[in-house]
Formats: C-alpha cells, structure tokens, sequence
C-alpha cells in the first residue's frame, strides 16, 4: 500500500487527527522490510516463500537494485511470496552468498539464488512466481490462490488437490498422490496442491479432499477414489488426451459455472438436458465450432443443471448464453445451425452491442457488478430504439471504465425500480441506483455522466420504490431527504459528498432523494434531514448538516453500537407493519426520568435485538394517546400489530428483558387499552376480548385468565387476536355490563358469550364454531389461517378473493351476497379473503377472483362475476358435476401447488392422442374413493411438460409423491387392483421410491442426504437387498436422509458399481459408496448416519432433531447452535459470525451443529432465538451461552473453557499484589475466606461462587479470593466468609446469602450495571477516611420511608460525584451517626481529608446537593494541594484556563518532600487565578509524556510545559508559574485576575489591557484585538485582557469594553473604534514611542504657566485700590 492509499484509507475512517498521526508515523508500504539474521531464520522457518535480498552498506548497486526490486514488493505480496532485505555478510556467507548484491528464494526453507539481471524486476518477478521456483523435489507444490490463478492461466494443463488443514483424509489422499507428481510432469500437467477451503466452497466441491483438472482454464472435477492414484492418472491422461483433440465441449458444475464466469473475458455456456436427445444432437453439431471458437478466445461449455438455468432465468432448454466480461446475452436463433451460431458468437465478439438481459440475470448484476448501467426499454418503442442505437455507441468506453452496460425488455422490473416511463437509465454502484434524468438520444452526455458517477464521490438519487427495495435488502443504509431546488439542501448534500466514501469504507450505503411524499411517509417534515436504517430501523440525525464530520461520527457510532432508535409516528406505523415483533418505548424527551429509565434499556437493546426483537422510542404525546398511553414513560410490545402494555418497572430492565422474551416465546394474552382495542375491533376480521373489570392478582378474573391461556396459540392458529382490558369504557358501549365477560368481535360486531368463561375448551369450541363465526345475510369475511382451516374441513367451498380498497370488488360483493343463502343451502361454504398477499399465495393471477375448491382443488370462475345467477349455476354444476369417484384433472403449475400441500399424492399422466390412456383412466377410476379412504388424494394431468421434468418418456404413467418424493409405479397400470395394492403398500410399509434418471438429477439438487439404492431385476440378490434396507427407511427417514431405489445400470456404472445391487450415499451433491455389508441394516444404517459421513462442508452442518441426538451419544463436546429460518434477521448475521470459528471449535474437538427446532430449544430452557448451547459428555445439562453471539472470539474461549471447566476457577491472591489489583480494577469482587477447620462452610462457598466466574467476567466484574487477613481487617472484614466488591477502590459489603450464586451474581450485576451507592460498616468507613480524600456518606436507618426516597435521588448523582472524585456510600449505624451531632435521619456528612461537615439543606433536590459537595469553598483543603483522578484532571482542564498539575507516586520519598515545599505556595499561587493540583496516575502521567516523578506541568489552556527546575523551592517554583514568560500564549490575549495585572504593572513598562465583559459585542471586539496581538509583542507591550467590571472602575471606566495603555503604570484610556484594530495600533504605538525629554519639557511648560496664573490671581486679590470702600 502506497503511502499515499495509506492516507486515503484512515480518511475514511473518519478520524482525521489520528490518520494525521498514523500517516506521519507509519512506514512506506511498498519498501522492502530490513530485517536481522534471527528475524530471517524465523521468517524462513514460518513461512512457505520468503525472497531475500541480501545487501551491504554504502554500495551503490545495492541501492539501485533495492529501488527496481520495490516495485515488485506489492506484487510478491499478493503472490505469498515474503520479501524481505538483510546487510549481514556473515550469515550471507552460511548460505553461499559472497557477492553483492544477491537475491534468494526459500521454498519451504529451502534457498534457490537468482542468476539473472536484478535490474529487470519483471524478469525476478517471474522467478519467485513461476512454477519452476514453486517446485519442490518429490512433492505437490503448494499454492496460494493468487498464484493458483497464474499458473492456470499460463499453463495448458494442471492438476489442482484441494485440501484442509486437520484433515486425515486429506493427508492420505496427498501422499497418495504425490506418487504420480513426476509422471504428470512428464505428461505436461503442472500438479499443485491449495489450502482453501473458502476457493474450494465457491467451486462447490463440498467435501474435501478434491481434485480439479484445468484444462486450458475450462476445470473438470474427479468424482473418483482419490487414495488410487493409478485410477488418478489414468484419468489425467485421459482427459488432456481429450483436450488435446479439442473436439468435446466441457460439461461443469454450477460452482465451476460462476468461477468461469467470473474469470473469463469471453465464455459461451450451453445449458441443456442430458435425458433429451434432441439436446445431445445440438451439442454434436456446436463441437464442430469448438476450434473456431477457441481460436477467435471464446472459451465453450456446458451445463446440465436445472438450477444453473434457474438462477440465469432460462426457461427452456436447450439454451446457448453468452457472457462477455461477465455480462450475459441470449442466443434466439437455431441451435442445430453451427454456422448461424459461430457468425453470432463472433459478431457478439466484435460488436458493440448492448446485452439483452432476463430479469434473473439483472438481478444477478446487480448484486454481483461495482459498476453496472442497465437501459429499461421497450423494444416494440419507437423511441427505444432510437435510444438502444444511440447508446451502443458507448458500450466499448462504457467497458474501458469498467462500467458494464446490459438492456432489459421488462415492465414489471422496471415498476418495481419505480419506471414508469421507457426508456430508463439508471446506474447501478454497488447495488445502489442512481436514475439518469437527461437526454438518452445525446450519448456523449450519458456517457459523460456515467463516468462521473464512477469517478466521483457523488451521493446517488434514487426512487421511492428504490428506497424501499434498498431498506428491505440493505444493513447499513443513509438517507438524505432534501429538494434540489432548496440552497441549503445543495449545501448539504456537497458537504455529504466529502464523506460518501469513508461511509462505503464502512459498509454504510449513502443515497439521496427528492421527494417530499416519501418523506412525509416517514413523518419527516423539515427538508433537508437525514436518516440513517440499520436492519430496516430508522434513526434521525439532529445535529447539524454542514458539519460532514459529525455527520460520519453520528453515521458510525449507530453502525458500531446498538442504541433505541428514535421514530416518527409515521416510521412507527410503518414498522408496526412490517415487523412481526417490535417492542416501543413511549417517552417525554424532556423529562429527566425518562432519560434515566431510557439509559436503563439501552443495555438491553442488543439483547431485544438477537432475539429479533427490535426496540425503538418516539416522543410523541399525541401517538401515546392513540393507544390510551397517559403516562410516560410505557412500553408496549407489538406482536404481528397487536399491542401488550407493561406494567413493571421500567428501571429493572432485567425484568424488562424478561417479560419481552416472556411475550415472544410464550403464549400470553396481551393486555390492551381501551384506545388499543377500538383501533384492534376496527382493523381486525376477528377479535376475541376478555373484560375482566378491575382485577387483582389471586382473583376469580385472574384465574380466568389463566385458563384463557391455555388456548390463545388454538385461537391464534384460527386467525383469532385473543386480548384482555381491565378498564371498562368500551364495555360499557356496547352495553356488557357483568363483568368479568368474554365478547367476540366479527368484523366489529360483538358477539356475548354465555357460557362458563373458565371452562377453556368450550370456550374454544364457542369461538370456532361456524354458527358463532357466521354473521347472517353476509358472505364471512376470513383471514389466510382460518381459509386453511375451512379448506381442511369441509368439501366445498367458494372463496372470493379481492381488494377491500377496489370499487369494482366492493360491487361484486354486493351482487354475492345475494347467493350466499343458496349456497349454504346446496353445502358449499362462501366465504371471503382480502389479505395481504393472498393472491400470490394461491396462484391468483389477478383480483377479485372467485375460486371454487372442492376436496381442496381449486378451479376458477372464467365469467361474470356481476351475474349471480350464472354463477351460482357454475357452483352448483361444478358441485354435481358427478360422483366422488372421478379424478381431478389439474394443470402443470397447479400440480405442483399439491405436491407441496398434501403428504401423499398420486398423479395419473395421460395424453390427449392417447389411444390407451382413457381406458386406462376409467380403470384407475374405480379405486379413486378407496384412495381417498387411506388418505392418498388421486388427481390426473395431461401436462407433457411436467412429465417430461420428471423422466416420464412414455404415457399413459402414474407416479406416487410422498412428502414430494416421487415414486413411479413399474407395474401393469391397467390392473386397477394391483395398483391399489402397490399405494396402499407405499402409504404404509416401508417402501423405498422407485425413480428415474431425471429424478435422481433433481433430488441430487435438492434433498441434502439421498441414499439411492442401483438394482437390476435380473438378479435375484436385488429383491432381498431391497427387504433388507426397506426396514431401515423410516429410521433414515427420522435423520433427514431419503431413500430410493433405481433400476439404472448405465447411472450405476457412474456411480461405481458395474454389477448392481449397490448403495451410493449423495451429500449436497457429492457422493461416497458403501463398501460393507448390504444385508446388514444395521450397519447400513450406522454408516449412513455416522457424523463423518453426514459431513458436507466446513460450514456448520444442519441437522434434525433425530440426528441430534445421535450426534450427542457419539460425541463428548457439542455446540448446537438454535435458530429458526423464519422471522429471525439476526439468525443469519449470527451463523455467519459463527462460520469464522467453527474450524477452531473443530479443531479443538468440540462439533458444531445447527438446527432449526423451536420446540427441541424450548426443551432445554431456550426461549429467544438465536441462541448457542453447549453439550459436555457426562454431564446432566447443557449450558446455555449468555454473551454476545456476534463477537466470534468471546464465543470461541467460551466453549473451550466449558470444554475443560476444570481451567475455569477463581484466582487467589494476597498482599501487595491484591491491594494493587483492587486499586487498579475499575470493578472486583473479593472473596475473604479460610481454608482450615475453623471456618466449615467456606470452601462450600467457594465452590458456589466458582460456578459465577464466568458470567462475571462476561460483565467486566474480575473475581478473586483471599485468606489475607490483614487485608480482611483493613476492610473492616471481622468474620468469613465474607464478599467485597470493589468500584473504584470503593468497597460494598454483600449482605446476603453467599451460598445463592444467582443471588450473589445479581447483586454483583446490580452494583455493575446500576448507579448505586455502596454500602460500609463501621470498620470500612474508618478504612475509607483514612485513605480517601473526598467521601460523602449518607446515614440511614431501616424501614425508613424519607431515608428511601433520599437515598433515591443520591443514587442519580453518585455517577456524577465519581467524576469529581467524591466517593459516596451509605451506612445503617445510629450511634456513629450520633458521634458526629447527627440527631435525626436521614443525614448527609462531606469528609474533606476525615474533615467532617454536614450537608444542612433539601437532601431530595440532587442538583443542590451535588452543587455543595462540588463547591470550591466545600472542597478547599487548607493547606494542602487537592488530589484528583484522571477523570476530574480532564474535566478540570477543560474548565480551568491556568492550572498547575503535581505528578507523583506512592512510595516516593522525593514526592513527599517536594509536595510539603509546594503545599507552601498553594494560597499564593490560588490568589493568581491558577488552580493546583496533585495526581498519582501513571497512565495520565503517560498520557503528557510524563515519564519521571516527581514532576510539575503548567497547563495554559490544556497547552502543557514542564517545570525543569529544582522542585524543592518553591519560591521558583511560584516565579515560574506567576512569570510573563510561562503566562503568555502565542496568538491569543492572555486572560488575567487583579492579582496577576497588578504584578505584570509592577514588571512591565508598557501594558495594555482590555476590559470585557462576557457579552457577544465584547466577544467581537476581542477577535478584532487579537490579530494585533503579535504586533504588540513587537512593540514590547504585554497585551492581556480581564473580566472584572469593578476593576474597570478603579480606572474611571464605565462602559465595557474598553481598553487601557499603561505606561508605567500611567493609564491612558483609547476612544477611538475599537472594532477598526489599525487604528488601535496605529494608537498604541504613538504611545510606546512618545520621548521622556518631551513630557518633562512639557511639565515644566505647565509648571511655568500655573505660576503664572497664581501670581497674576495673588496681585488681583491682593491689591486691590482703596476707592472702592469711599463710595460705598
């Protein structure tokens, strides 16, 4: 990786400081590792391929060749090959190297040196990647797949052994065939051997070992015995003889099919059938073209697989399928024309035409291409063409940017993108659709934009429909609803663009759309906002959209972490809808309560999520009332829409978890409001409500509620929503006044129930009853369950299908309700279904349909269903239309619906031209009721098609399906008794299925164990065999394995036996034969079921509840792993977790098995699902797992440690190291104990606590135990047994039972999970006040109310007090209460250093109580420096400005020295606005690179400087931290107190000060100033700012701001505008340079003139002329 990648990646991380970091620090990617001569031997002796370049210093060759042999560093990588330099001339020497510079090649250990040009790096990348380097004398060479992919594409013929690591059989069959390595050599087939169980999985080799054959790149697999390596050969040689004729088309398997694909640029696949002749005949004539084809690099081969055809939408077969790049294109010309079909495969080559793609295929691309552009169109469009033609001039740039282009002729795929104009282009990134909205006739834009699309990091607009498809299929999916038109939403969404690639980085799938209807689907009003859906649950970003970085930080943190989405009212509805079980927290997003009961829940989130059930919250007053929701918070659980209220408390959400789990898994009625239920009555066709009135627990109505119980899952099976109310509102509407009342609802219409209420089964019988279901004169309205159930129980019934939203059904409605009577009259049941979905179920094409079933085969009305009267006619003709007798005739698509719904089948397949078949026919009539009588429904299908599916060549010719295993009866079909005698012996006896070769292809594919039994009628051995192995098909029937038998000898012969009988066991499609015994059942049976046997890949086998069990009588450790295929989205995220570990487990001896039984789970205490249980031999019962299922690693040391639980126990300790354990554990519980005579029960306790180790490892609990009785007494511990549990160095004692584990296990669980305050006795608390600084204690008494609810409030704030390093716990002892003044209780004391000082205020008002024990002049400690944790150092650097931080330790005597000198200028230093503090942490002395104590740090603004002085004078130790040089911070105005201005007045000549105030004008002001800052320092003024107003008075200012020029303490105050800073320097430095010769000159000045003006006064005054008295 360049370092330039390795840039771009951590960028996508999102954490922009660190990758700075990392990128400065991380090594160039691409340089060649220096390594020593013990790093190489250890290389060379781990790894397979090491390439050494050996060098010496201060050689100029050397380096020239290192820097050609980096440019291939990436490329040995991605080959396996280590590359690796040394400069060690000695050890050079040791393997014969002598000149430099040299390079080497080990090869498992062994060296090979390089001959060659070290400056042509192609040529020495040849070498340590060719075969030739691989090979090793005498032995299969191993490979990785990289260079796997290289030697077949680079050699003609090579031979590929698949193996696994652990693997016995793998390790023979290796040794086996490494005896014919040489002649394969010889033959020119590269032999190579591979470890890759995960390349040999998409092969689809199943179980391993295997051998794989490429022929020039097309690969055949080995289907024989591996261990005979004669038969290997022969078969090597035999196909390379082939090849070398080059005249036979490669037949390949699915997995073969899609690696080729995948591979090859050019590939042409034939898909056919084996079993049809005319295929074989168009394969013949496309051989003749095999050369022609290889020669123009179109590679050709075939396929007969009916999946393989499925999976590409291929209907009909033969079919030739082009893919170009991996792009299909159909052939629809003559097959059996070679020419015809070489001319299109070579235009197909060298044109630039647009593929025409089926609806399975583009799904396929889509899922599968990174880039992919798809055209809908119409290709009967005029405009479509014209576009299709345009396009196709850039089909070949398309490709050159790796865009592939296909084109599709559908309308319905197109509807489901939501197109609904044609044509349509829309760009596919990654599964992502982005539609093109410009002009498809102009192809240089087009393609313009669709390399934009790739080339930029573009948000990618999609449809509503395509939002929908993209929540449903996506995990991790963003959503920006904005409008183009807006400003502010193309701000945001170019800010977004900036993190789209660090959200694909991530998995996070981002799009945008523009369209205000879906948005206020998801009750989004404001435009634009974000939403972010994790498994289809939504979360609303709040935040702000500019800021791209806590866009990705918001985006991340929900994909890393499980957190209660919060949800619209309109996302609510939606996911009430679409969810089957939804668990919804009503809450007041205001309400600090509701926080915390919310902060309670979020722990159990994930566990509601493995469970399957999501869990989300909405503030939403108005929604809450809808469902009768007065009070908040309230949780209520959906089930399939259907509300249930708890009633516990929400802040044990233990009890919480327990009750949801309790909901899911357990058949409970649910609890509803009045609102609820209204909203219940009005949707729903049938509900069935227990008023039971007020009701306590014990009470007549309780009871009754509990028999009720017992048959909610029957009503449930009937479609029935069975709920309960207390309140009695409704009751009261529809006038049910005794209460406790049981009231059916049909279609809103209440129905009392008369009978005894807690009799259960009359009750069930009441409710189900048709008399009770029917409402008069109307058709009943059904839903799919309860249609089952009347199609299970009566002959005849009409069912109209329809849609309660469509007009024209509610008019045909009305014109039925008109027949309803007569039907009933003539038997047949009418009844009518609107579900969801109904349709599709039962192969309706359209709706409203009428479908008439009788003995539940279907048949639809064709005419008009607005004429009553002619349709009753068609009812009553179809009811008549003769006796029971007569077989049902079915089409093709509606036999297989029957296959599937009934156990036992029998279809009779006749012909229309047919001479014999009605003859036949009316014989098989005649047993068709006596069929019936045994159960087995007998129908009849002129349907070639589906006969021919099933290798039926020949009719008239009846097959028997069991469970859809088919059977083809062989005997005379005309002997109608014979035939009755061969279904009635299939139905009961153990008959092995009879098939044919087509039906073995297929069950193949399907069925995961078949055991087919090959035997020839002509040998009399076969029959009894049959006997034999008849009496064991209903036992291998029991472990999932189906058995049939086959009169084939052709498909026997392939199989390994020439000479029938013989016993081939299939496995996904891989076959081993049975070489014992065939007479001996038993055997047989035991070789069938053997788990060894049963093994079909590394994945983790499924298994039935039959071979579960035999599976744990063989095995001593099992992991079964319980989950459910339906209705479980963490099931499969959980397996795939799973799959990671499941070698390991094997490895270590432990199987693992899945198995999808709910029922076998609840057996074993299991009730959610997905969950994990393990089985140990010899022990009674099994363990279940309680961790989280997605963490593999947890997991996997889980089973091994219950694999050998003796390693599992509590570890002692004592002394030193388990008072640093307790000091360094966040949380640990300690068990005091002795082991002698003296104490008889603590070894017993021991015993029980040891079975809780694990589960409070699982909650970050360490557990230890000690017989140290010096740390007992430093506890306070007087007696053991006795359990302690550490938080922070706190101690709580356990008062409880110590021999209850569960009971010790919840209360530790408690005190980890819960904010509580622990609990001392006297001994502890005298402990704690000698060692703790800060400790609040709250003294209680039992059976104390106050005292509860106090302690109540206390426990919301004791998270708090931690962070500010105040311990608070709590002790029941009147009389030392008493010691400290205390009279009543409750009662709170603060100890400051054992200084005690009592709380006298509302102790139920948190806020106020923890505001006094946080207040400075509480904390204060006199003379003495405050010690803090880590966690208050860094609240308190974010707080505090100026700070003075004391690194020290335990015992060090310097640091006892030094803090005495520095406790002496604490005051002083407090007086300059710094604070002091101490801390002894040596992770937080880590963290600023502290690495000897003792040590002083100043803190500028969280800027650190370390004191480099003599820390024991503290006299500068104070000049240091009060001097200019540590205050000042570059670019930045200092902040000042009065104290520190005075003494910078005292220090400085020139000072300016700005006084402020803390408004936004000053704020504004400020910013100003401070780009003059540096100016200042050039003119020598200290320039610093203060926030004092009554300071500012001092000097005659006042208004704020203002600023002052001190020169010499001489102010001068500036008038100008302080906002225009040039002015103010411009003022400022006219001031620092007025010159001292001119201010005395002008003192003198005015000195001279005041005289002046004295004397003058003094003369006026003074004398005066004597006149003045004469004329008075």
């Amino acid at each position: 990786m360049t370092r330039l990648s390795a840039w771009t990646w951590l960028v996508m991380g999102g954490l922009a400081v660190l990758a700075a970091h990392a990128h400065a620090a991380s090594p160039k990617a691409d340089v060649i590792e220096d390594v020593n001569a013990k790093q190489l031997e250890d290389l060379v002796a781990e790894s397979d391929y090491v390439a050494v370049f050996w060098y010496k210093k201060s050689c100029k060759d050397c380096d020239k060749v290192l820097a050609e042999l980096e440019n291939i560093d990436d490329d040995t990588d991605r080959f396996g090959v280590h590359f690796v330099k040394i400069a060690d001339k000695k050890y050079a020497k040791s393997y014969g190297v002598k000149t430099f510079p040299a390079l080497s090649f080990f090869r498992n250990k062994e060296p090979m040196h390089y001959e060659g040009d070290l400056m042509d790096e192609s040529s020495v990348l040849e070498f340590l990647t060719s075969l030739e380097a691989m090979e090793l004398p005498d032995q299969i060479e191993e490979v990785n797949a990289k260079i796997l992919d290289k030697i077949v594409e680079e050699q003609e013929f090579v031979a590929v052994l698949f193996y696994k690591s652990e693997c016995r059989r793998c390790a023979k069959a290796l040794q086996e065939l490494e005896n014919v390595d040489d002649d394969a050599d010889q033959l020119g087939i590269a032999f190579v051997k591979i470890n890759d169980p995960e390349l040999a999985d998409e092969y689809s080799l199943g179980s391993l070992p295997a051998l794989v054959y490429y022929r020039r790149r097309i690969p055949v697999v080995y289907d024989g015995d591996l261990m005979n390596e004669d038969k290997v050969l022969e078969w090597l040689v035999e196909n390379k003889n082939t090849g070398d004729d080059d005249d036979v088309i490669d037949d390949v398997t699915l997995g073969l099919l899609n690696t080729l694909i995948d591979s090859l640029d050019h590939l042409a696949v034939v898909f056919y059938d084996r079993d049809e002749s005319d295929d074989g005949v168009i394969l013949q004539e496309l051989e003749n073209i095999d050369d022609d084809l290889d020669a123009q690099g179109i590679h050709i081969v075939k396929i007969a697989d009916d999946v393989a055809a499925r999976e590409y939408g291929i209907e009909d077969m033969p079919c030739l399928v082009y893919f170009e790049k991996e792009i299909p294109s159909l052939y629809d010309g003559d097959l059996h024309n070679e020419e015809e079909v070489l001319a299109w495969l070579i235009e197909q080559l060298h044109s630039d035409e647009i593929e025409d793609v089926t609806d399975e295929m583009l799904d396929k691309l889509i899922k599968e291409a990174n880039h992919l552009a798809v055209l809908f169109y119409d290709e009967d469009s005029q405009e479509s063409q014209m576009v299709v033609a345009e396009l196709e001039n850039i089909d070949d740039e398309c490709d050159a940017k790796g865009i592939s282009f296909v084109k599709i002729d559908n309308d319905d795929e197109a509807k489901e993108y939501g197109i609904d104009t044609l044509p349509t282009l829309v760009y596919f990134e990654k599964g992502v659709p982005s539609v093109y909205s410009g002009n498809l006739l102009t192809e240089e834009e087009v393609l313009d934009w669709l390399v934009h699309q790739v080339e930029e990091d573009e948000i990618e607009e999609v449809t509503d429909e395509m939002l929908d498809r993209l929540i449903g299929r996506t995990e991790h999916l963003a959503v920006l609803f904005y409008d183009k038109d807006s400003r502010r939403s193309r701000k945001v969404l170019a800010e977004l663009e900036n993190i789209d690639d660090e959200c694909d980085g991530r998995g996070v799938y981002f799009v945008k759309i523009d369209n205000y209807a879906e948005a206020i689907e998801y009750g989004i009003d404001t435009i634009p906002t974000l939403v972010y859906f994790e498994s289809e649950i939504p979360y609303i970003f709040e935040g702000d959209l500019m800021k791209e970085e806590e866009v990705l930080y918001w985006l991340f943190h929900h994909v890393d972490h499980e957190e209660i989405a919060d949800v619209t009212d309109e996302m609510l509805g939606k996911l009430i809808a679409n969810e089957p079980f939804l668990a919804v927290l009503f809450y007041d997003k205001e309400d600090a309560e509701d926080h915390e009961v919310l902060a309670e829940l979020e722990n159990i989130d994930d566990d509601c999520e493995q469970a399957g059930v999501p869990f989300v919250k909405i503030d939403n007053d108005a929604e809450a009332k809808e469902y009768g929701i007065d009070e908040l918070p309230t949780l209520v659980y959906f089930e399939n829409r259907i509300p249930s209220i708890y009633e516990g408390d929400l802040s044990n959400e233990q009890e919480v978890l327990a009750w949801l789990m309790e909901q899911k898994t357990t058949d409970t009625i649910e609890e509803v409001t009045d609102e609820i239920l209204d909203d219940l009555i009005a949707n729903f066709e049938y509900v069935v409500v227990y008023f039971s009135g007020k009701c306590e627990e014990g009470q007549k109505c309780d009871k009754i509620l509990d028999e009720l119980e017992n048959i909610d899952d029957d009503t449930d099976d009937h479609g029935m929503h069975f709920v309960t109310t207390e309140e009695t509102g409704l009751a009261n509407e529809y006038g049910i006044k005794n209460l406790p009342a049981l009231v059916l609802f049909r279609n809103g219409e209440p129905v009392v129930y008369k009978g005894d209420i807690s009799n259960e089964e009359a009750v069930l019988k009441w409710v189900t009853s048709e008399d009770t279901l029917q409402i008069p004169n109307q058709i009943e309205e059904v839903n799919q369950r309860m249609l089952e159930r009347i199609l299970n129980i009566s002959d005849n019934v009409a069912v109209f299908f329809y849609d309660e939203d469509d007009m024209k059904s509610k008019k045909i409605l009305i014109e039925l309700e008109n027949i309803d009577d007569d039907c009933d009259d003539i038997g047949i049941d009418f009844v009518k279904i609107s579900d969801e979905g109904i349709a599709q179920e039962y192969d309706i094409a359209s709706m409203p349909a009428l479908v008439y079933f009788r003995h539940r085969f279907p048949q639809i009305y064709e005419g008009d269903m607005f004429d009553e009267d002619g349709l009753l006619e068609w009812l009553i003709d179809n009811k008549d239309k003769g006796p029971a007798s007569i077989i049902e005739e079915v089409d093709g698509k509606m036999l297989q619906t029957l296959v599937d719904t009934f156990e036992y089948l029998v279809v009779y397949f006749y012909d229309d031209n047919c001479p014999t078949c009605e003859t036949v026919l009316a014989e098989l009539e005649t047993i068709d009721d006596e069929t019936d009588e045994i159960g087995i429904q007998f129908v009849k299908t002129n349907d070639v098609d589906v006969a021919e599916d099933l290798g039926i060549s020949h009719l008239p010719a009846l097959v028997y399906f069991e469970g859809g295993v088919p059977s083809i009866y062989d005997g005379d079909i005309q002997a109608e008794e014979q035939v009755l005698e061969w279904l009635i012996e299939q139905r009961h006896e153990d008959t092995i299925e009879n098939i044919n070769r087509q039906m073995l292809y297929t069950l193949i594919d399907t069925q995961d164990y078949l055991a087919v039994y090959f035997f020839n009628e002509e040998n009399d051995e076969c029959p009894k065999v049959l006997r034999t192995l008849e009496k064991i098909d209903d036992e291998a029937a029991e472990f999932g394995i189906q058995m049939v038998k086959m009169n084939d000898r052709l498909m026997a012969k392939k199989y390994g036996f020439r000479n029938p009988p013989g016993l081939v066991y299939f496995r996904k499609g891989k076959h081993i034969k049975y070489d014992g015994d065939l007479y001996d059942e038993e055997d047989v049976l035991d070789w069938l079921t053997a788990p060894e046997n049963m093994e079909l890949n590394d994945a983790i086998e499924k298994v039935n509840r039959k071979m579960f069990e035999r599976i744990r009588q063989t095995t001593d450790y099992l992991a079964v792993f319980f989950y459910t295929e339906e209705g479980c989205k963490q099931c499969q995220k959980v397996l795939a977790e799973l799959e990671n570990i499941d070698d390991e487990a094997d490895a270590n001896g432990i199987d693992f098995v899945k198995i999808d039984d709910s029922q076998l789970a609840k057996d074993v205490g299991v009730y959610a699902l997905p969950a994990i249980v393990f089985y140990r031999s010899g022990s009674e019962e099994p363990i279940i797992y309680a961790g989280d299922m997605k963490n593999e690693e947890n997991l996997l040391a889980w089973l091994l440690t219950e694999k050998d639980p003796t390693a599992d126990f509590i570890e002692d300790m004592d002394g030193e190291i388990l008072q640093r354990v307790i000091r360094d554990a966040d949380a640990i519980a300690v068990y005091f104990y002795k082991d002698d005579s003296t104490c008889a029960i603590c070894m017993q306790v021991l015993e029980e606590l040891e079975n809780i180790d694990d589960d409070t490892d699982r909650i970050g609990v360490s557990f230890v135990k000690t017989q140290d009785l010096k740390v007992a007494e430093r506890y306070g511990v007087t007696s053991v047994p006795a359990l302690l549990y550490f938080e922070h160095q706190v101690p709580t004692v356990y008062e409880g039972d110590l021999l209850a584990e569960e009971d010790v296990l919840q209360w530790l669980i408690l005190q980890k999970t819960e904010d509580t305050i622990e609990t001392v006795n006297r001994n502890m608390l005298e402990v704690m006040l000698e060692d703790t600084q800060y400790l609040a204690v709250f003294f209680y008494k039992p059976n104390c109310r106050a005292c509860e609810t106090v302690l109540a409030e206390l426990e919301n704030i004791d998270d708090e007090c931690d962070l500010y390093g105040i311990h608070m716990v709590k002790i029941q002892d009147a009389q030392l209460a008493k010691r400290y003044g205390i009279k009543t209780l409750p009662a709170l004391i603060y100890f400051r250093n054992g200084n005690p000082l009592i709380f006298d205020g509302d102790m139920q008002n948190e806020g106020n109580v923890l505001e006094w024990l946080k207040d400075d002049d509480n904390r204060d400690l006199d003379g003495e420096i405050e010690a803090v944790n880590t966690r208050m150092l860094k609240r308190l650097l974010d707080e505090s400005p100026f700070m003075a931080v004391f690194f020290y330790e335990d015992d060090c005597t310097e640091c006892e020295q030094v803090l005495h000198e520095l406790e002496n200028i604490d005051e002083e230093v407090d007086m300059y606005g710094i604070d002091f503090v101490k801390i002894n942490d040596p992770d937080a002395a880590h963290r600023f690179n502290i690495l000897h104590t003792p040590a002083l740090v100043y803190f500028r603004k969280k800027v650190p400087l370390v004191y480099d002085g003599d820390l024991l004078d503290e006299e500068k130790v104070f000049q240091w931290l009060t001097s200019q040089d540590v205050f000042e911070i570059k670019d930045e105005i200092e902040e000042v107190n009065r104290k520190m201005l005075e003494k910078l007045l005292d220090e400085n000549d020139f000072v300016a000060v700005y006084f402020y105030e803390d408004n936004a004008k000053c704020q504004e002001v400020l910013s100003e100033l401070e780009k003059i800052d540096d100016e200042t320092d050039d003119l020598d003024i200290t320039f610093v700012k203060i926030r004092d107003t009554r300071y500012a008075k001092k000097y005659g200012i006042q208004k704020l701001p203002a600023l002052v020029y001190f020169r010499r303490r001489f102010p001068s105050i500036y008038r100008g505008d302080l906002m225009v800073e040039e002015e103010v320097l411009e003022w400022l430095q006219k001031n620092r340079f007025k010159h001292p010769e001119l201010n005395l000159f002008m003192y003198a000045t005015g000195a001279i003139t005041l005289a002046f003006i004295m004397y003058t006064l003094f003369l006026i005054f003074c004398f005066r002329s004597p006149g003045h008295q004469k004329a008075a």
